[in-house]
């Protein structure tokens, strides 16, 4: 792509895409604003990220200052603090020589990131297993039609709908750090989400079967059972990302194929 299409990645990225309702939320947990009363900055993280975690900005992607203000008619100060979001994010980091780049995706931070996600989540359903098992079960039984439906459509939305659902569960948590670090990482858990999904389609039944398994688990009050379930769904989001990233590398480095002249052969 062109480092400068993000006009173009605005038009596909409208208000009610899937992907930016996701980062708005994310961005705006614990602000109160909305998509339409958020600040300049704000508004144009929402839309760099979406297209960041929707592989329209590619990994490894020079992010100009300049540019990135031309194309999305502002000037450069929000341009400046909406990147420093994304950075705060690990969406973006700041190179030496080549200035802000989309952070490419390795194997170490696939390991990492679900470790630490692993963690948290052990504290955050403990806790609400002990005090808040029948909100739980509720927010978990609402996402569940929308999930059954989203598992036939694309799987992109599927993982949107698997995501919002993870969010809302962490909103009831009372631990506010707990509930802190896993907004913190939420994004980037999105990114590689959406990126196993569409290289394991299989994943989207695995991932509806555990979150169905999961309710009937919090039903019943079974806290061994949920964290168990909670752990194979960690894991397997962990293989599927891991593929999704090896994937991506094996192509990256695979030679491009040139037709030869007869007077090359």
């Amino acid at each position: 792509m062109n480092p400068f299409h993000l006009a173009d990645v605005r038009s596909l990225l409208g208000p009610d895409e899937p992907f930016v309702v996701a980062v708005e939320q994310t961005l705006a947990h614990g602000h109160g604003w909305s998509r339409a009363a958020a600040p300049v900055a704000e508004r144009i993280a929402i839309s760099i990220a979406g297209a960041i975690v929707c592989n329209h900005l590619t990994p490894g992607q020079r992010l100009p200052e300049k540019d990135l203000s031309a194309a999305l008619g502002v000037s450069r100060a929000p341009t400046r603090e909406a990147l420093r979001i994304l950075e705060r994010e690990r969406l973006v980091d700041f190179q030496a020589r080549r200035g802000c780049v989309v952070v490419e995706a390795d194997e170490q931070e696939v390991v990492e990131l679900f470790t630490v996600r692993s963690t948290l989540h052990e504290i955050l359903f403990t806790q609400l297993m002990a005090e808040q098992r029948e909100q739980l079960a509720s927010t978990i039984a609402q996402r569940l039609a929308q999930l059954d439906t989203l598992q036939h459509g694309p799987s992109d939305h599927y993982a949107v709908g698997s995501y919002l659902l993870n969010l809302s569960i962490v909103n009831l948590c009372g631990n506010r750090l707990v509930a802190d670090l896993l907004t913190s990482i939420a994004l980037r858990t999105l990114r590689h989400l959406r990126r196993g999904h569409a290289t394991d389609p299989a994943s989207v039944a695995r991932s509806l079967h555990s979150w169905r398994a999961i309710h009937r688990a919090v039903m019943l009050g079974d806290t061994a059972r949920v964290l168990s379930l909670i752990q194979e769904r960690t894991d397997d989001a962990r293989t599927a990302s891991l593929n999704a990233v090896r994937r991506s590398q094996l192509l990256a480095a695979r030679p491009s194929v040139s037709v030869l002249n007869p007077i090359d052969r």
